[in-house]
């Protein structure tokens, strides 16, 4: 809200209003003037100053320039490198095992933060910038990562947490090292549906790479030749982690902000095209299920599994949101805009509701029982989220039709934030509370 104040000031000056747009452009802040300018307009939308900015600046999303070469140069050494890592880790000797000799790799806590140290890599590399600050994130993620895998090794309960929370705090390296600290609400949501797009593309790329393995294996058994565990551990674990980088690498362009990704050819479309038709099933089985909640009531209030079911689903369900909200106004033609607004909110205020009804049952069992870590987990991921679904159903009353794609990035601004920080706190905090 850099310039949030000043145009609150200057809504009976027009040069002043003009002077400080000037300004914003020289220093490559248009993007935080808009966000700045519709904050404003949507305070105060009887303001004729104001409604013309909003127009001169909402309706035509920046178009989506060329972007820069691939640079394959470096990408393709790192995912080698990557690759290479992830089954060096994949060993035996690497593993977790429990007193009933039961073993699990270190890969669990480990993959996501060595992909993301690489990407990071790439990114600053690719920019020509940003050393600094990226060594900073690396050195900072490595050392998340090496108390993460500490703490799980004589704790399994721990161990569960760090495998679903450290991705966030990777995830969340990367953002910073793209867009930094202070990032407007519109970069942070282009660059979660980005990443949305980045993860469906990894796993396309993993499954094929893990095909190839699986055939090249099936040949040399035809021959009556069983290749030893190390060469299928590299033919399957470094093959899919080859896919990671690569993936990055095709979709997203480093040199450019996430607002100016591209959105609008390839699978970019299918990625946000398949969640909006997934809207409408999503409410069918909603309402069937809330139908059905009264004649059985209780269930989750006496079955762990079912509190977990209900945690992924909310956070599936915040996915799906997220793919479904456009970055640009002008993507979809206006009766499109009403119906897709429509079922976000639908879907929102339905597992709202869910949502309540899942944060009942998990206060109840802590009330009979005791409060464990991973019933703190549950009882700060069900809040945040009815928070979120709470905030994405006041800004879509408050502010209206005019503004819900920008109250939605709002939104799922707020929720990057909110989610971040509760990783952050699960994984270095909860260890030490119980």
């Amino acid at each position: 809200m850099k310039y949030l104040a000043r145009i609150n000031a200057g809504q009976g000056e027009p040069q002043a209003l003009e002077t400080l747009y000037a300004a914003a452009a020289r220093e490559n802040a248009a993007a935080e003037f808009r966000d700045d300018m519709e904050a404003a307009y949507a305070a105060a939308p009887d303001s004729v100053l104001l409604a013309a900015w909003h127009w001169r600046l909402a309706p035509a999303a920046p178009a989506t320039p060329e972007r820069s070469p691939v640079n394959w140069a470096l990408a393709l050494p790192l995912s080698l490198l990557t690759g290479l890592v992830l089954w060096l880790l994949s060993s035996p000797q690497f593993s977790f095992v429990d007193k009933a000799g039961h073993s699990e790799p270190f890969l669990l806590v480990l993959v996501t933060p060595v992909i993301a140290m690489v990407a990071i890599a790439f990114f600053a590399a690719t920019r020509k910038q940003g050393y600094r600050d990226a060594t900073a994130l690396g050195v900072g993620l490595a050392a998340v990562a090496a108390l993460a895998l500490w703490l799980s090794l004589n704790d399994s309960n721990y161990r569960e947490l760090a495998t679903a929370h450290v991705p966030l705090l990777a995830w969340a390296a990367a953002a910073v090292c793209l867009m930094g600290v202070r990032a407007t609400a519109r970069n942070r949501f282009a660059f979660l549906a980005k990443s949305i797009e980045v993860t469906v593309v990894t796993g396309l790329y993993a499954i094929a790479a893990m095909a190839f393995g699986g055939i090249t294996m099936q040949m040399f058994k035809t021959l009556g030749v069983t290749p030893p565990e190390s060469v299928v551990r590299l033919l399957m674990v470094g093959g899919a982690g080859l896919m990671p980088i690569i993936a990055v690498a095709s979709v997203y362009d480093p040199a450019a902000s996430p607002e100016m990704q591209d959105f609008r050819r390839g699978l970019s479309k299918m990625v946000t095209t398949l969640p909006r038709l997934l809207l409408v099933l999503t409410v069918v089985v909603l309402l069937a299920y809330l139908a059905l909640i009264p004649a059985n009531f209780m269930q989750p209030f006496h079955d762990r599994t079912a509190l977990i079911t209900y945690n992924v689903m909310m956070l599936a369900v915040m996915a799906l949101l997220v793919g479904a909200t456009p970055v640009h106004a002008d993507d979809l033609s206006e009766s499109y805009q009403t119906w897709l607004r429509r079922g976000i909110v639908a879907v929102a205020a339905l597992v709202l509701l869910v949502g309540v009804y899942a944060l009942a049952a998990v206060l109840y069992r802590t009330a009979q029982d005791r409060l464990t870590m991973n019933r703190l987990t549950i009882i700060g991921w069900n809040t945040i989220n009815i928070g979120v679904l709470g905030l994405l159903l006041y800004l879509q009353g408050k502010r209206g039709r005019s503004q819900w794609i920008a109250s939605l990035h709002a939104t799922f601004s707020t929720a990057s934030v909110a989610y971040l920080a509760w990783a952050a706190f699960v994984t270095l905090a909860t260890p030490w509370m119980f």
